[in-house]
């Protein structure tokens, strides 16, 4: 006997008891699947799901038949008869579910879950059949984790029995989905529903032709952009959306500026903003004149096809809300914070600019019927280290709801070790924003780890909590040194050992542990390559990066499901390539094959910013300036921005002596740099070496003989602009710097990147 269930909406009430339905019965099929004879795809899928995952349990499958809707009566009647338990789903099961459907809201994904009288009944609306099953599969202790067989749980069973309920649920947000691969995920933690159609650019092919349309930028037209004052775009983009209407596409469209910058400086295209600027892209928003042109397009179409939509990012330049245009009711948006703290919660006190984010989802929640997420829930453009953002999703997720936000359409990494568990607490808030995350937790710890679960439950919390209390924000992996500090690695390391030696490697569980203790792996030796360059020991620092590349080839070949992304789109590969290992491979490259390293720039520099950009007509590159107020900078700590210039853009000074031994008298001296966001000129003793090539976060070199004196004290000068928005946040200068010497016949041979830039503003 079992007490039966019943669950309306979000309570959960238990009956008095009652007999379970059986399934399977000691080894032997009881019950028997049916499905509509012209079944759908997702009831097709239900029954899919249910008949694998049950011989999953059991190593028994269950029967499948196809009846038409008329016979589902006779049908359960028959089957009940033949003493087997009849599994109805979809619209064979509708008519009996009808009344406990009829008091939901209708969105797609609502189900209704039956076990009464002998039978199941699963019914729901558009994937509400698969996910009523998903609901009967986790009942019995099934989970999906994450993707693949590792992160599956299906317990073992020789009888499987459901229990007598009524259980009936509706999606929190109607849609529910991540950018990332493996899709039969998504449909068994219930990710689903229409997805935002939104899209950079504006409808229309004849725009190669008519370059009097593109945006007008220091006085000449380039395609970058639209000019959105002038009438003939108005005519080109209605003529095509009716012809993609008469196609059959729609009824939504998504639309919008170009990704990126270079937006019109027409005075009729001025004349169309609100005059608001946007702190953030550090640019005027020219929210209002898309909203004034989106407008003009629905009144455009209003009598043809009234039931046009335009979908649209609100993003860049564009993501403050309009202060002169109301948007058209039937303008979606899709906010997508991009350069703003992706690490911290709405509430988190220790995150100011998260309290912004918050406005203005509150404000375009009152402007947009229908408003959207398309934020970023992994740690942008990282190669795949730790990133467990729990604490940020349990705080902004039921926010969003609060302020009527539809769905979402987040992007992520499918680096599913490196993240887990959070990407599954997502799916289950988006689901229920009123989930108990505690209890989610809790409950995956249990049956992921098993013996391990109290110090991996452990792990995460602490991991969880180091990303939650850190006030650094930077994107990409300049943070994981501050994120995760020695003390909390320590912490770490004993938790995992311990874990490790509840859960032998040779289980599923060890394995489970194994995993996600690479992944800190391969961050502990991320770290320590990014110190071992800071102190300009190369040699050392490279010893770390093929750490890493060994632990990633890892974690990447894993199958069938790599636990670091993989391929092409490979987080670690591209990254990596990207951000952190030029610099690491060619500084090792200048002190070694007979070069000789002369002296490493100290971490600490003399630090000025220069707003009016005057340094260089007052002289700050002269060795003999001492007064302006420099302070002290670390290129260690990411950039500037983690050092109170966060939202600086500009030019700014760095300023350092170097002792260059007297030894190198007559040697060909080289300097140079690991990477500046984003461009530089450097001076050695008064002297211009060069302007870098504007490569942001990229190493470069420059001739420093004629300017070095060996034996004697060198003041290095750099001026670093930063003027462009990128969503990483960086500034300045952020690795190392050194002086080196090359082996005699070897000049023409080292990679000299780029050819150096000739002006710098």
């Amino acid at each position: 006997m079992a007490r039966g269930i019943v669950v309306l909406g979000w309570f959960v009430f238990a009956t008095s008891s009652a007999a379970a339905v059986p399934l399977v019965e000691q080894g032997r099929p009881v019950a028997v699947v049916a499905i509509a004879s012209e079944a759908d795809e997702h009831e097709e899928l239900a029954a899919r799901e249910l008949i694998d995952h049950v011989e999953g349990m059991s190593g028994v499958k269950l029967e499948l038949t196809r009846i038409e809707i008329a016979a589902a009566a006779k049908f359960v009647q028959q089957t009940r008869r033949n003493q087997q338990t009849p599994v109805m789903i979809g619209r064979l099961a509708q008519t009996r579910l009808a009344s406990a459907l009829r008091n939901t809201s209708g969105v797609g994904g609502t189900f209704a879950l039956q076990v009464a009288d002998g039978a199941v009944f699963v019914a729901g609306v558009a994937e509400g059949p698969a996910y009523g099953v998903a609901e009967l599969l986790e009942q019995q202790g099934v989970r999906w984790f994450m993707p693949g067989p590792l992160g599956t749980v299906i317990p073992a069973k020789t009888s499987i029995e459901v229990a007598e309920q009524l259980t009936v649920q509706s999606p929190s947000f109607p849609s529910r989905r991540f950018q990332m691969p493996h899709p039969e995920w998504q449909s068994r933690v219930r990710c689903g529903g229409p997805t935002f159609p939104g899209a950079h650019g504006l409808k229309g092919p004849a725009f190669k032709t008519q370059p009097e349309l593109f945006a007008l930028i220091d006085g000449q037209r380039s395609p970058r952009q639209h000019c959105l004052s002038n009438p003939r775009l108005l005519e080109v983009v209605v003529a095509e959306i009716k012809k993609q209407r008469a196609q059959g596409r729609g009824p939504i469209l998504g639309m919008g500026p170009n990704d990126g910058g270079g937006f019109c400086e027409c005075d009729g295209c001025r004349q169309l903003d609100g005059g608001d600027f946007d702190p953030f892209s550090f640019e005027p928003s020219v929210t209002d004149r898309y909203i004034w042109f989106f407008n003009r397009v629905l009144d455009q179409l209003a009598d043809d096809w009234p039931d046009t939509k335009i979908a649209f990012y609100i993003y860049h330049a564009y993501m403050r809300p309009p202060v002169r245009w109301t948007p058209n009711p039937k303008i979606l948006g899709a906010l997508a914070p991009i350069s703003l703290d992706r690490v911290h919660g709405f509430s988190n006190p220790i995150a100011p600019e998260k309290s912004y984010v918050r406005w203005l989802y509150q404000e375009w929640g009152k402007l947009l019927p229908e408003l959207y997420d398309r934020g970023y829930w992994s740690n942008l453009a990282c190669p795949g280290f730790p990133f467990i953002n729990i604490a940020r999703l349990r705080d902004e997720i039921p926010a969003c709801h609060a302020f009527g936000v539809k769905g979402w359409r987040v992007e992520t990494f499918p680096n599913y070790a490196s993240m887990l568990p959070a990407n599954y607490v997502a799916a289950r808030l988006m689901w229920d924003h009123t989930a108990d995350v505690d209890a989610i937790l809790t409950d995956f710890s249990e049956r992921f780890f098993g013996p391990a679960q109290k110090p991996m439950l452990a792990y995460v919390r602490l991991m969880d909590a180091a990303l939650r209390d850190s006030p650094n924000c930077t994107g990409s992996a300049w943070d994981m040194p501050y994120f995760y500090p020695a003390t909390v690695r320590q912490q770490a390391r004993t938790l995992l050992d311990e874990a490790a030696r509840l859960a032998p490697s040779d289980g599923i569980y060890g394995e489970r542990v194994g995993v996600v203790a690479a992944t800190f792996e391969l961050l502990e030796a991320f770290i320590a390559m990014l110190d071992r360059r800071t102190a300009g020991d190369f040699v050392a620092a490279k010893a770390e990066l093929d750490k890493l590349d060994t632990i990633a080839e890892r974690l990447m070949g894993y199958a069938p499901v790599p636990m670091l992304s993989a391929g092409r789109f490979s987080t670690y590969v591209n990254y990596m390539k990207r951000f952190f290992r030029p610099c690491t491979e060619q500084g090792y490259a200048r002190v070694t094959g007979g070069n000789r390293l002369v002296v490493v720039a100290r971490d600490e520099w003399q630090f000025l910013i220069d707003p009016p950009r005057v340094g260089e007509s007052i002289g700050l590159w002269r060795p003999e300036v001492t007064g302006g107020q420099w302070q002290t900078l670390k290129t260690s700590s990411s950039s500037w921005s983690n050092q109170g210039l966060r939202y600086y853009k500009g030019v700014a000074w760095y300023r350092q002596t170097l002792d260059v031994p007297v030894e190198f008298q007559g040697r060909r001296l080289f300097l140079w740099c690991g990477g500046v966001d984003e461009k530089a000129k450097i001076w050695c003793n008064g002297r211009v070496l060069g302007v870098s090539p504007g490569a942001a976060i990229y190493p470069f070199e420059m001739d420093a003989t004629e300017a070095v004196k060996p034996g004697e004290p060198n003041v290095i000068v750099m001026a670093v602009m930063n003027d462009v928005v990128n969503e990483l946040g960086t500034g300045g200068l952020v690795a190392p710097m050194l002086l080196y010497a090359p082996a005699a016949g070897k000049e023409a041979k080292l990679e000299n990147l780029r050819p150096l830039g000739e002006t710098f503003p």
